[in-house]
């Protein structure tokens, strides 16, 4: 007779590690038994990690509250990604940019102008299409993009505003949703010390060895220092190595190194560049990638994700110091081999791989931590008990790879609808192949046919394929023959309505940096 799941061992630290225990300890307890082992050689990578919404939902599940971790975390918020010169220049040779907002919520707090937009067309038309209607038409009066167009944040974001207002004051909130810039070290350290405050066991060792059972299950690991750690079942939050699902277990990896050229990084702490602080992460495209920034309170965390096919890592890092100049911080940078793709299964016998030893796209759009969020969701919704009822190990295997595959289809977009041929990378990127589920998206897409796909991920929402198809100038060719029969007087409405939205909120929204100084306090000073 099978009987409950009492024991699991997590085999890994990091954000990955303590996410999961703190997530798997909020929802079970005591009644199951958390042992975390980690070793002390291996490095976290602390220059700062971007996030996106969802975040909130889960710290709001582990009763983390902004007050209590971000100035511990030197984190900061983020309401969009700015993508610069991903595209050749424009014919006023002016760079190419474009924004990435969070749309807001379904359901804010404060009345929404979609309502009535809604309540005219029902809930099926989206101010989307007409947008779309009056570009095709070359209406001057319509913005260029509908990241722009359709939402007052990117003005916002331009203006280095901070998403909501101060607490205790009646400014009104927008209800943006929103996500957090944090240094990564510290989120774990913070992570670490909420869940073995909560019963989890902490162990600091190597693994040096992994005994199987007949059955090829995890019977135990074992230590440097002697330990043997037994479990009923095991998570896999060892990196990119693999260390159980992988090296153990033998799981094969399948790489998409052929869509995804990005292969390698660079992180190294900076400066900030002005006396404001962005509230958005910026992807600069480079000559052999592209480069991120991610504003922390404290600093900057940068990197340089790149092709080690177009480029090597000397001259990459060389690259990166010198687009930084005299904001980079005078210390080793961190060289990074990225391995991307993901495990055929996830979940293999007892071992459940979690974070980067399942899955990894690229850092563009910021999904690791969210994939981590998604891999626990569904762990809890099919945790098993002692027989690990196959149906459920294949269904969360099955999920899992649908969500990856989506995943990995919304990232090469932002890369196959490039016309950059400027260097070898980006003619590369050119001439990769494109997922035959791309593929056939992008024909749905040329015809406006943007609606969810069933993938049960959903980091986001269908308006934030509008606002990364318009900015990267995606050749549509017809909107919606339905909006074609509507007439356009409540979408001037809206638009009108979105132009008002930036003047009241520019006005009553506080500077970034002046509604952190608030939050973080007596937790030092920015430097």
């Amino acid at each position: 007779m099978a009987r409950p799941i009492r024991k699991i061992v997590i085999v890994g630290g990091g954000t990955a590690g303590w996410l999961s225990a703190a997530y798997l300890n909020r929802a079970f307890g005591g009644k199951v038994e958390i042992t975390l082992v980690e070793s002390a050689r291996i490095g976290r990578i602390g220059v700062g990690e971007a996030t996106v919404p969802t975040l909130r939902t889960t710290f709001a599940f582990l009763g983390m509250k902004e007050e209590d971790w971000m100035p511990r975390c030197n984190a900061a918020f983020k309401s969009a990604v700015r993508f610069n010169d991903w595209r050749k220049p424009r014919p006023d040779g002016s760079r190419h940019t474009y924004f990435h907002p969070f749309f807001t919520v379904p359901e804010p707090p404060v009345p929404s102008y979609e309502q009535p937009f809604h309540k005219r067309f029902g809930r099926g038309v989206s101010l989307a299409h007409f947008w779309l209607k009056q570009r095709l038409a070359g209406d001057p009066r319509v913005r260029a993009t509908f990241g722009d167009a359709g939402m007052a944040l990117q003005r916002l974001c331009e203006l280095d505003k901070a998403p909501k207002p101060l607490p205790g004051t009646d400014a009104p909130d927008p209800g943006y949703r929103y996500a957090y810039h944090f240094d990564a070290a510290l989120i774990a350290e913070y992570l670490r010390d909420l869940a073995t405050g909560r019963g989890v066991r902490h162990l600091v060792a190597d693994v040096k060895a992994v005994a199987l059972d007949p059955r090829g299950h995890i019977e135990k690991v074992v230590t440097d220092t002697g330990a043997e750690l037994h479990a009923d079942l095991f998570l896999d939050c060892s990196g990119f190595r693999g260390l159980l699902i992988n090296e153990a277990l033998h799981e094969p990896f399948v790489s998409e190194r052929d869509t995804l050229l990005c292969d390698s990084a660079i992180a190294l702490p900076a400066d900030h560049p002005g006396d404001g602080l962005r509230p958005y992460t910026t992807a600069n495209a480079r000559g052999d990638g592209w480069i991120w920034e991610i504003p922390l309170y404290h600093r900057e965390g940068t990197g340089y994700v790149y092709s080690s096919r177009t480029t090597t890592p000397e001259k990459a890092e060389q690259e990166l110091r010198d687009f930084l100049g005299p904001r980079a911080h005078d210390v080793p940078a961190n060289h990074i081999r990225m391995r991307v793709g993901h495990n055929r299964r996830s979940w293999v016998n007892n071992c459940v791989a979690v974070g980067l030893s399942s899955c990894f796209v690229e850092p563009l759009e910021s999904t690791t931590i969210a994939l981590i969020e998604y891999q626990l969701a569904l762990l809890v919704l099919h945790f098993p008990d002692s027989d690990l009822d196959e149906r459920r190990v294949t269904r969360y295997n099955e999920l899992m790879t649908s969500a990856f595959e989506d995943l990995r289809d919304f990232i090469v977009m932002h890369y196959c609808l490039t016309d950059r041929d400027d260097t070898e990378f980006w003619r590369a990127v050119r001439e990769a192949p494109v997922p035959d589920s791309l593929a056939q998206k992008l024909t749905e897409y040329a015809q406006s046919v943007i609606i969810p796909d069933g993938s049960q991920l959903r980091l986001f929402e269908t308006r934030s394929l509008w606002a990364i198809l318009s900015g990267m100038e995606f050749g549509f060719t017809k909107a919606p023959p339905s909006v074609e029969l509507m007439n356009d007087d409540a979408a001037w409405e809206m638009f009108e309505h979105i132009d008002k939205e930036r003047d009241i909120y520019a006005a009553a929204l506080p500077d970034h940096l002046a509604y952190l100084k608030v939050l973080h306090g007596a937790h030092g000073t920015r430097a």
